[in-house]
């Protein structure tokens, strides 16, 4: 062990000596390829300031200044959904994803919910241009993950969710800080309400928290509803947390 600790020390001086016989330019490459390897970012669920503070270009200060298109009604709305919760209080600061999600979905084999996420990340794709949506086979390289079965299986996945909670809903969606959980119950829900409820809780899980009841064709509608597709307001909410 001794032999071999004294080689690496040996080692690491050799190369220290041999990084500075490169010149100045070289030396600056190195360093920068080293700081691109170790640079890991572990955080991709990012703090979108809504109060005027903040600092940094992840910052978005709410400023009326950068919403210029969009009326004071819509500015409305979008406080009320992007800072509001479902469960739980009222948050202070918006959250968006700053990386690409690639969604893994499992549990009951369900065709046509297959092709309506197809149809539905297509559509945000097309909305968003920050960040890519993809869907992928494999769970080790997703950052999303819907399960498809019934509240029972899905507390057998996930023990950690509340069993009352569950029971009560037919659809859920949880956000940490670099993955979210979304679950559809296929064994309650008829074909419409599931299609409804994996649009409705894939699109709160990019940062859109809350429901409202102030309109009905809007998928964030706090009411049981069938929307499955966006009204034009959505689209403007997701376009406002997302491109400006």
């Amino acid at each position: 062990m001794k032999n071999l600790t004294n080689k690496l020390i040996t080692i690491c001086v050799v190369s220290i000596f041999v990084f500075c016989l490169f010149g100045k330019s070289t030396q600056t490459s190195i360093i920068k390829k080293i700081e691109n390897l170790l640079s890991i970012d572990y955080s991709t669920l990012k703090y979108v300031s809504s109060g005027g503070g903040g600092g940094g270009d992840e910052w978005l200060n709410f400023d009326k200044k950068r919403y210029t298109a969009h009326s004071e009604e819509t500015i409305s709305y979008f406080k009320e959904i992007a800072l509001g919760r479902e469960y739980g209080e009222a948050q202070t600061q918006l959250y968006r994803w700053d990386v690409n999600l690639k969604i893994y979905i499992y549990g009951q084999n369900t065709p046509y919910l297959n092709q309506e996420l197809n149809d539905i990340v297509y559509e945000l794709n097309e909305i968003i241009n920050t960040i890519d949506i993809e869907i992928v086979s494999n769970p080790s390289s997703a950052n999303v993950f819907i399960y498809l079965g019934s509240y029972l299986d899905y507390k057998k996945e996930r023990p950690n969710q509340n069993l009352t909670l569950l029971e009560e809903s037919w659809g859920l969606f949880a956000v940490y800080e670099n993955e979210s959980y979304i679950y559809i119950d296929v064994t309650r829900a008829n074909e419409i309400e599931q299609k409804h409820l994996l649009r409705e809780e894939l699109t709160q899980s990019l940062g859109l928290f809350n429901d409202s009841y102030k309109y009905p064709e809007s998928i964030f509608y706090q009411d049981w509803t069938y929307t499955t597709e966006y009204a034009p307001i959505d689209i403007e909410l997701i376009k406002m947390l997302y491109n400006e």
